[in-house]
C-alpha cells in the first residue's frame, strides 16, 4: 500500500550545464538506466528510498551523477541510500569538476 507521505529528496542542478543522473547496476559498465536529466537550473524531487527500494529486489546499485561539458564529462558516484539520507543535494562546478552540496532536513520538512 502507498503512504501517504514519504520523505521526498529534492535534487538542485546549479552547475550551468547539463546533469545527467544514471541508476547503475553492479558491476555494469557504468552506462545503466538513465533516470533523470537535469537541464541548467532545474531541479526535482525524488522519493528518498526509491533506489534503496529497488536495491533490495534487484540487487546493489550505485547511482552516477554526471555534468556535460564543453571538454568531456565530470562524474560523481554516489551509494544508493545517499540520497535517503538528506533532503536536499545541490550539484555545482569547482573548477571544472562536479561537487555535491548535501543538505539535511528534520522529518517533516521532507515529507510531500
Amino acid at each position: 500500500m502507498a503512504c501517504l507521505f514519504a520523505r521526498m529528496t529534492d535534487l538542485v542542478n546549479d552547475t550551468g550545464v547539463v546533469v545527467q543522473i544514471r541508476e547503475v547496476e553492479g558491476d555494469d559498465d557504468g552506462k545503466g538506466e538513465l533516470f533523470a536529466t537535469l537541464q541548467i537550473g532545474d531541479r526535482t524531487v525524488i522519493r528518498g528510498m526509491r533506489f534503496l527500494d529497488r536495491m533490495a529486489d534487484l540487487g546493489p546499485r550505485s547511482i552516477h551523477v554526471t555534468a556535460i561539458l564543453a571538454a568531456g564529462t565530470t562524474t560523481l558516484i554516489f551509494a544508493a541510500q545517499y540520497f535517503a539520507a538528506y533532503g536536499r543535494v545541490v550539484f555545482r562546478l569547482h573548477n571544472q569538476q562536479l561537487v555535491d552540496e548535501p543538505e539535511e532536513m528534520s522529518g517533516i520538512r521532507r515529507m510531500r
